[in-house]
């Protein structure tokens, strides 16, 4: 017995044999394999695609809320900048307010003093007069002439200096 010996009846069957089976599994294991796995690779590009899709698509949206929050400080920032002006311009106005009033109260005061001096100058006179012709009565003891009496006060009026008196 030789065990390498070829037999041409066995090798011809052994060769019918290996091709259909090998045609079997072509047809009946190979070809739905094959489509698994095509099937299997569609469905991961198709994942893949998805994701890079769904990456691309958070990105844009990232960037698009960071351009909607630079917007967002700017303007509030130009609100503070906007407010910040209308308190100094309200605080200037105030400022300017008060400063007129206050200027209008002096020249009031200033005008009731002049007023105020300007009577107690006026009974200043009126008492020189009086206290003149009072003297005079006195003096002279006789009772004096109506053009004596203004002759008289004109005289003790032009040697009062009242200018002294206005000045403060």
């Amino acid at each position: 017995m030789k065990i390498f010996e070829v037999s041409p009846g066995l090798f011809i069957w052994s060769v019918v044999t290996f091709l259909v089976l090998m045609t079997a599994l072509y047809y009946f294991a190979y070809g739905p394999l094959m489509a698994m796995q095509k099937k299997r690779q569609d469905e991961i590009h198709d994942s893949i695609t998805e994701a890079e899709r769904l990456r691309d698509e958070a990105r844009d949206l990232l960037a698009d809320y960071k351009k909607q929050l630079a917007t967002a400080k700017q303007e509030a920032e130009e609100i503070l900048e906007r407010s910040r002006k209308v308190g100094e311009a309200t605080k200037s106005e105030i400022l300017e307010e008060a400063r007129l009033q206050s200027e209008r109260t002096l020249e009031r005061s200033r005008e009731q003093i002049q007023r105020e001096t300007r009577q107690a100058l006026q009974q200043i006179k009126e008492e020189v007069a009086s206290l003149t012709i009072a003297a005079a009565e006195k003096v002279t003891k006789k009772s004096l002439s109506d053009a004596d009496h203004l002759r008289l006060i004109q005289d003790a009026l032009a040697e009062v200096d009242l200018s002294k008196v206005s000045e403060n």
